[in-house]
């Protein structure tokens, strides 16, 4: 008799799992929502909703006596052994307000967090963000999630016109 136990249950496994995985989407802990929700009320000082955008139930788009205000979206960014929290905040015309890492998990690297640094990002091209010495993955992450991240609301922007 011929074995095709493992593969034949492995094939099984792999497609009944493959619906599951395609539908999961990560949701921050309840800890960096609050971090994300006090950061918002700093920055905008000013009564607000928000609603979740259709691209991501993560990506929030931020609303004031029925005019947008901005959006708010919170991302993960892979750093060496982990992944990293953030938070970036866009004005109504997609520009980049603010950045602010919620949760950093590992022991080095954890500079990218230093508010000073996060401003580059309101005033430069990405690939002109300086990098830190000891952090350079997390730093390389970070860029490469911010651009990736501000295209896709672009998109997203331009989509709904």
């Amino acid at each position: 008799m011929i074995r095709v136990f493992p593969a034949f249950w492995l094939g099984i496994l792999f497609f009944c799992l493959l619906p599951i995985s395609a539908n999961c989407q990560w949701q921050p802990s309840a800890k960096t929502l609050a971090k994300a929700e006090s950061t918002l009320e700093q920055y905008f000082d000013m009564e607000y909703s928000k609603s979740a955008i259709d691209i991501n139930s993560n990506y929030y788009q931020l609303m004031s006596s029925d005019s947008i205000i901005g959006f708010a979206c919170i991302q993960q960014a892979p750093s060496k052994h982990d992944m990293f929290d953030f938070m970036a905040i866009y004005s109504s015309e997609m520009e980049l307000l603010k950045l602010r890492v919620l949760t950093y998990r590992e022991n080095y690297g954890g500079e990218i967090s230093n508010k000073r640094w996060l401003k580059q990002f309101l005033s430069r091209e990405v690939s002109d963000v300086q990098a830190i010495s000891g952090a350079t993955i997390s730093v390389e992450s970070m860029k490469m999630a911010v651009y990736s991240l501000t295209q896709k609301m672009r998109n997203w922007q331009s989509s709904q016109l």
